[in-house]
């Protein structure tokens, strides 16, 4: 049996259990992050959630963005590390940057803290209850896609098994108070998503929050590395280690970095006794002159 990582899924309630990513997945993510194509680079994770999940009967597709952003997130600080250095331009002087480290382990805490339950919206003029929840659509989110459920008497439709024209007929039926309490509660839902802290900013009067419009930046700030960094280290586990690259690739981030660290130090270990040696049998040679 594989090791394995234990990964709520927000809106079920509920652990599944996922692979670790791996440096395949991440030299594939480095070069989506290099590229401005935001649509294949979500594509390309949420493909990535659905191989690594243990249970298939999961839909990744079909679960609000935040939940795949909560998933990728405890992916990452598992596989690859729990910091992220993230390098912010000074107000006050173009030139002048500063690094802030976050925590993922509080990222995701935040998260927890401020996600909201499902909402039921009742309508007394057609005897609906809509209910609504985060959008799992990851650009322009239309209020459709906040929808979970449509319920009249004890009939339940689920809004993935509805059409958007069939969603729209019976949004037309809704009461103007009901239209503008959709509205409000798909406010609602933005909102608490923009209290979720992404960076605590200690020496400013503000934090970076969390927000739909920054997702894939946020994607690209866990994610992303240098590529020639990345692959000068599979050169070295490739042309001096001797390992066969496919069984680095299968390796996680995590402890690729734990090996090489620990290569370096041998390194300098070495390094450091033979100059000790090389320095005594220096001494050894020295033969004392005559006067």
């Amino acid at each position: 049996m594989n090791w394995t990582i234990t990964a709520p899924v927000l809106s079920h309630g509920k652990n599944y259990r996922f692979e670790p990513v791996t440096n395949k997945h991440h030299e594939t993510i480095i070069k989506y992050c290099m590229s401005k194509d935001n649509t294949g680079l979500v594509l390309y994770m949420q493909d990535m959630l659905k191989s690594l999940c243990t249970d298939c009967t999961l839909n990744i597709e079909q679960l609000p963005v935040i939940d795949q952003v909560f998933l990728l997130i405890r992916l990452r600080s598992i596989s690859i590390g729990t910091r992220v250095d993230l390098v912010i331009d000074q107000e006050t002087n173009d030139d002048k940057k500063s690094t802030y480290k976050a925590s993922l382990v509080e990222v995701q805490k935040s998260i927890n803290k401020y996600y909201l339950q499902p909402i039921n919206i009742c309508d007394e003029s057609t005897g609906l209850t809509i209910t609504m929840h985060y959008t799992n659509e990851w650009f322009n989110p239309s209020i459709k896609s906040y929808i979970r459920s449509i319920s009249v008497a004890d009939k339940k439709m689920f809004a993935n098994q509805l059409t958007g024209e069939q969603i729209d007929k019976i949004l037309d039926q809704l009461s103007t108070k009901a239209a503008k309490q959709l509205t409000k509660t798909r406010d609602q839902l933005e909102e608490s998503i923009n209290q979720m802290v992404f960076v605590k900013l200690p020496d400013k009067e503000y934090d970076i929050n969390m927000g739909h419009d920054e997702y894939t930046h946020m994607l690209r700030v866990l994610y992303s590395e240098s590529l020639n960094n990345f692959i000068e280290l599979m050169y070295v586990f490739v042309k001096i280690l001797n390992m066969q690259l496919s069984d680095v690739m299968k390796l996680t981030p995590s402890d690729t970095q734990m090996y090489y660290q620990m290569f370096v130090k041998e390194t300098n270990e070495r390094e450091k006794a033979n100059k000790e040696l090389s320095s005594k049998q220096s001494q050894g040679r020295d033969v004392p002159s005559f006067s």
